[in-house]
């Protein structure tokens, strides 16, 4: 459940976070070969207020991109994989650009970066990277147009927070203690929270929780429980409803459904009906 619970909420996560500046298309086909992304980033024209808002992420971000998540670090074999889609999606570019006839520069081609929550020396040693001013941030050989982000040596600054959430542990729980501290009129807030309370409610459905999913579950309960809070204080069920919702059309069962949300299994039918 922790694999695939982390890549839906990382999809979900970023995709909240990046379209106030761009456009986000989470697994976004490879024609080469059957094969998906994380998540594809086009960027969009976000005002420099809203890029500063999402800080080292936005930063990190100058062009359009590639973006793989991981819950654990990665292998070499799967560094080799994520460097084999945006191989692939090159040619694909540069394909469509003969067809077209135009010329592509360096700057129109795809960036990949890659997020992870620790990395050994011989994995990034191995694949070439080089430390970048910033602590945790990572660079690969200038053609290969390739950042790597690991999120537990980021500093713990304002500037980090977005990405510091999809770190694990205690990483995690401190920056969502942070989130929890921010301005709730911040536009982002609203979202983001329901993501978090989304995440939640996907992992608590889970009947046979592994340790780390359990102590995940507690990290995510305080935003969990004050956006229930918000929902009833406002008088508003919809808030219920769309996480209802959302798990329905990730194939949840019905009774796990009125379990999470607290709901009637009479109305989590009526909401599946309406899907």
């Amino acid at each position: 459940m922790s694999k695939f619970a982390h890549d839906n909420f990382a999809k979900n996560y970023l995709e909240g976070l990046l379209t106030t500046i761009g456009k986000t298309t989470p697994s976004r086909p490879i024609k080469s070969e059957v094969r998906a992304v994380d998540l594809w980033f086009e960027r969009g024209s976000g005002s420099q207020e809203e890029r500063s808002q999402l800080g080292l992420l936005a930063d990190l971000l100058t062009k359009d991109s590639l973006i793989e998540v991981f819950r654990n670090p990665a292998t070499a074999f799967e560094m080799r994989a994520c460097k084999g889609k945006l191989y692939s999606l090159e040619g694909e570019f540069l394909r469509k650009a003969k067809r077209e006839k135009q010329t592509l520069s360096q700057d129109q081609l795809p960036s990949l970066l890659i997020l992870m929550p620790t990395a050994s020396e011989e994995i990034r040693s191995g694949f070439g990277t080089v430390e970048t001013n910033i602590p945790g941030v990572y660079s690969f050989p200038i053609e290969e147009r390739s950042t790597l982000v690991v999120i537990h040596q980021l500093p713990n600054i304002p500037q980090t927070l977005w990405l510091r959430i999809l770190g694990r542990s205690g990483n995690q729980k401190r920056a969502i203690d942070e989130f929890l501290q921010l301005p709730d009129k911040m536009p982002l807030y609203v979202s983001i929270s329901e993501i978090l309370a989304d995440y939640r409610a996907n992992l608590e459905a889970n009947r046979k929780l592994t340790q780390e999913e359990e102590e995940l579950i507690m990290n995510l309960s305080t935003a969990y429980l004050q956006k229930r809070s918000e929902w009833k204080e406002e008088g508003l069920q919809e808030g219920v409803y769309k996480v209802a919702r959302n798990l329905l059309r990730q194939g949840m069962p019905i009774e796990l459904v009125a379990q999470v949300t607290e709901l009637t299994i009479d109305r989590v039918k009526e909401l599946r009906d309406r899907l």
